[in-house]
């Protein structure tokens, strides 16, 4: 019983794609990824292959949303040069959420050399088709301080999700992301499994 509620909304999830490189002659790219969610925490690793060269990503978050939205989450995305150590600290409003985020982008990300800065975000799940289609929405925004290399003043994160039951246990997922952090650019779709515990 008591694993029972201590897994409750617990989802494993996985996903590989392979494609051919935009630049030849390369070896095929790759991802392969695996991960374990649910809506108040996020592990994800994934490996992959671009143009030849081996990457590991890596995306962990807890979130705690009771009227104060609080989310400390840690990104190191190799195959972007993307990596940070950031706190959301909002209140929220139904499905929005206001307040200040302090990011860490130094390569020692666990140094004390954090930047505050004004953020809000926006997240809505929704269930349809008695239940079997489930729609999950976020988005959320930044405005860092202009730094000197250039960097634009707002960085965003855009996610959808939409997922199909399958079976009482697994369903079939469609993600997409649109990005825009620390002045890189970039977007991911995939389709993958996600099995209940």
């Amino acid at each position: 019983m008591v694993l029972d509620s201590l897994l409750a909304g617990v989802m494993l999830f996985s996903s590989f794609a392979a494609r051919t490189p935009n630049v030849q002659p390369n070896p095929d790219d790759y991802e392969v990824s695996i991960g374990i969610s649910n809506d108040n925490f996020y592990a994800n690793r994934q490996w992959e292959r671009e143009l030849g060269k081996p990457y590991i990503d890596d995306l962990f978050w807890y979130k705690y949303d009771n009227g104060i939205y609080f989310k400390p989450e840690y990104m190191n995305k190799e195959s972007k040069e993307v990596k940070y150590l950031k706190i959301d600290s909002r209140r929220s409003f139904k499905d929005w959420s206001f307040g200040f985020t302090s990011r860490n982008d130094n390569d020692d990300v666990f140094s004390k050399n954090f930047v505050t800065f004004i953020s809000f975000g926006m997240s809505k799940k929704k269930k349809y088709y008695n239940d079997k289609v489930e729609v999950d929405v976020s988005f959320d925004g930044y405005f860092p301080p202009n730094e000197e290399d250039g960097r634009d003043i707002f960085e965003f994160e855009d996610k959808f999700k939409v997922s199909w039951k399958l079976t009482e246990r697994l369903r079939l997922y469609n993600l997409g992301e649109i990005s825009k952090l620390q002045g890189q650019e970039f977007y991911k779709a995939k389709i993958g499994f996600e099995y209940s515990l």
